[in-house]
């Protein structure tokens, strides 16, 4: 009996902080106010089907009518929430006053002086590469990170682009190219899976992101004339991050063998490393290692330091695949 009144105390309370009287609150109810009469003096309960309904009208949760109080971390976690709301809008106002300001003051000026608009584009495009990553972000919802990346290079190739038609050069073509390849060094594996490829080309994505890297950078080779040195130079070294992606991602090995083939492959590719260069620059080729430990001069001192970092790829190369045969033979 005592729960009913208490639960009765509290309808009535919420129904007087709503600002109700009984007709209204039963009326919005489609009940009688008789039937609400008696819900505050503990006489009955509500019929489960009008809970949701009592809740809305009343202004509570669901979980504050059913135990006839106040859900005090519920409140708060609302406060916060609308704080953090209030915090948002007033951000994107201040952002909006912050990008406005300058701009519409450099448009009257560049007009004012010059008679037409020319420097006024850097401006514009200045700000609308910092306005991508920072007012993006907070206007957007799904693909926030794809969109923002995207809103960002397009802005800065605009502001390079207005550059160049301001102040004249060569530069523009290497500059983009440049520009891209770095970003996709660094983002392209987030695009990926930010992208709904196609279930084939899921599986692949670690080769996927080592082709774009490798053409971007061959092109930017290419725009430098830079390809007829730097082409096969850049084939040789691509070997190492190729072949770790292969050892890694394709072979079914265990993990200690994995390890091993990547340290061998490091070892390998570093064995032979001088004598390829020497074959680029026309020098007399010499494959393996030319070190003399009694010897630190300049002379030796890189062929020294050559033949340590091979000799230490080798030696791990050797304990992981040990390691491995160990691992295999404990393995239930």
């Amino acid at each position: 009996m005592e729960s009913k009144k208490t639960f009765g105390s509290y309808i009535k309370a919420k129904r007087f902080e709503a600002g109700l009287t009984q007709k209204e609150f039963a009326d919005k109810l489609y009940v009688t106010e008789s039937a609400v009469s008696k819900w505050e003096r503990g006489l009955s309960y509500p019929d489960i089907t009008l809970i949701i309904d009592i809740c809305n009208t009343l202004g509570v949760s669901e979980r504050e009518f059913l135990t006839a109080s106040e859900d005090m971390n519920m409140r708060q976690q609302e406060k916060l929430a609308k704080r953090y709301l209030s915090l948002i809008k007033r951000i994107k106002i201040a952002q909006l006053i912050m990008y406005g300001i300058p701009l519409l003051t450099c448009f009257i000026v560049n007009l004012s002086v010059n008679g037409r608009l020319s420097w006024f584009f850097i401006v514009l495009t200045a700000l609308m590469t910092g306005a991508s990553l920072t007012l993006l972000p907070v206007y957007l919802g799904k693909k926030r990170g794809l969109i923002t990346l995207g809103g960002f290079t397009v802005s800065l190739i605009a502001l390079l682009g207005v550059c160049r038609l301001y102040a004249g050069g060569t530069w523009f073509i290497i500059t983009v190219v440049s520009i891209i390849f770095g970003l996709s060094v660094i983002f392209t594996p987030m695009v990926l899976n930010a992208l709904n490829l196609p279930s084939p080309l899921c599986r692949h994505k670690a080769a996927l992101t080592l082709g774009v890297n490798t053409l971007l950078l061959f092109t930017l080779l290419l725009i430098t004339n830079a390809a007829m040195i730097a082409y096969p130079i850049a084939a040789y070294w691509l070997v190492l991050p190729w072949g770790l992606a292969l050892i890694i991602r394709y072979t079914r090995i265990n993990r200690f063998f994995k390890t091993a083939g990547c340290f061998a492959l490091s070892s390998v590719v570093y064995f032979f490393s001088r004598g390829f260069t020497d074959i680029i620059f026309n020098d007399p080729v010499v494959f393996g290692l030319r070190h003399n430990f009694g010897n630190w001069s300049i002379e030796y001192i890189n062929y020294n330091i050559d033949a340590i970092v091979f000799f230490a790829l080798s030696a791990v190369t050797v304990v992981f695949i040990v390691t491995g045969f160990a691992h295999k033979r404990t393995k239930p």
